[in-house]
């Protein structure tokens, strides 16, 4: 049987990537950016330190065809996530070719998520209501799903080649946030995305809570009052330009 591969990416000591044991039809590779890392079970791929480690992160764990090709088949992981059951199972329950992930428990829409990635503070404001704004030049109807990427399996076909692309280049001028992105790569390329409920997924690939890093994005210090006036406010220019995609939104 053809090995398959399940990898994971970790920039700027993120996360603490979890041992994993050995699964015969599987290699693991681990993507990092220090060099002293050691981790049982994990094959070590050392990448250089970049200026922008988030995009650096993301631009890996995006584009499988670049840097997975020796393989037909993997499964991306998060740092934080740790495998408690044969992939093999998992695979055999849920995976029927293309591109598979989770489907959003808690949110369905672009426009959604974007006000939680601002009032997180998960990436800069401007960065974010920018790429809402691409997607409502696109014609995106925001109806259209979310998905978390904290696991994905994907073949080498033609479809899921054309998503990665399409999803790369949209991440690579707009917000980190991939969760934001994805939905407009499926859009663009025309390739359905394959979702599965997280409560299924949890019962082969654990989340692990906590990182090392934290990603909160603020411009200089303010009070409690200016940030939720600075949120408000945000809020009003979406709005008065339409970002909002009113017309399509659920």
């Amino acid at each position: 049987m053809t090995k398959k591969l399940i990898y994971s990416v970790v920039t700027n000591r993120y996360d603490d990537v979890k041992p994993v044991a050995n699964y015969p039809d599987f290699d693991f590779w681990l993507f990092t950016d220090q060099d002293d890392l050691e981790v049982d079970g994990w094959e070590i791929k050392t990448i250089p330190r970049s200026e922008d480690p988030i995009k650096q992160q993301r631009l890996i764990k995006i584009n499988s065809f670049k840097f997975t090709a020796s393989y037909g088949l993997t499964i991306y992981i998060d740092g934080n996530m740790e495998i408690i059951q044969d992939p093999q199972l998992f695979l055999d329950k849920y995976f029927r070719g293309g591109f598979l992930t989770c489907i959003h428990p808690k949110r369905k829409s672009l426009k959604e998520e974007a006000t939680e990635i601002i009032r997180k503070k998960k990436d800069l404001n401007y960065k974010v209501t920018k790429t809402l704004a691409y997607a409502k030049d696109l014609g995106y109807p925001d109806n259209l799903g979310l998905f978390e990427s904290m696991v994905i399996v994907r073949d080498k076909s033609k479809e899921v080649e054309a998503i990665e692309e399409k999803w790369a280049e949209i991440l690579s001028k707009n917000s980190h946030r991939d969760q934001l992105s994805l939905p407009l790569a499926s859009f663009l390329s025309g390739v359905k995305i394959q979702g599965m409920p997280r409560d299924e997924l949890f019962k082969f690939i654990k989340r692990n809570r906590g990182h090392n890093v934290s990603l909160k994005f603020l411009q200089g210090r303010q009070t409690s009052r200016q940030k939720e006036g600075m949120f408000r406010a945000l809020i009003e220019w979406m709005k008065e330009r339409e970002i909002w995609f009113s017309k399509g939104a659920k």
